[in-house]
């Protein structure tokens, strides 16, 4: 019995190592937070542009399945974010550093990451990553029509 218990304890706690970005509990610096607080705020228009020109490539809304992405959609990995970071700067300020430095240490999604890959570094500047970040945390984004359902049946609960 107590081999039971050891092996479902190493079981557990294997799978569960790694699952929280290497970056979670780092403290933002006042300049950073500063440069957040200071971003100047995209209309829905301009965010709109930002995100069709440099993330729907692979991020996009409109895909007809989930075996058709080259990346999770947005509103999932809005969804994730909001989970590990629900304050507005620290999601901006970790969203937009990995999206600078993508890392598989601070990925918040590490399941895409292995089905997908590690996303490519961007060629925006740090600002414009900030503002998109930004855009995407104050904004509902559209989603795929297939993803409620998806979302549904891997978290066992309603997408809202």
């Amino acid at each position: 019995m107590k081999k039971i218990f050891l092996l479902l304890f190493i079981t557990t706690t294997l799978l569960s190592c790694g699952r929280e970005p290497a970056n979670k509990k780092e403290v933002i610096s006042e300049t950073e937070i500063s440069n957040i607080e200071e971003l100047t705020l995209l209309s829905k228009g301009e965010g709109l542009e930002l995100l069709k020109n440099n993330c729907y490539t692979c991020h996009s809304p409109q895909s007809k399945s989930h075996d058709e992405m080259l990346a999770p959609p947005l509103a999932g990995i809005k969804y994730n974010y909001i989970k590990h970071y629900p304050n507005r700067t620290k999601f901006i300020a970790r969203m937009s550093n990995f999206v600078h430095q993508p890392t598989k240490e601070n990925a918040v999604m590490k399941g895409p990451v292995r089905r997908f890959g590690l996303m490519p570094k961007s060629g925006l500047e740090l600002e414009e990553i900030q503002q998109i970040s930004a855009f995407i945390y104050d904004n509902q984004l559209d989603i795929p029509n297939w993803f409620k359902e998806h979302f549904e049946e891997q978290h066992d609960k309603p997408w809202n």
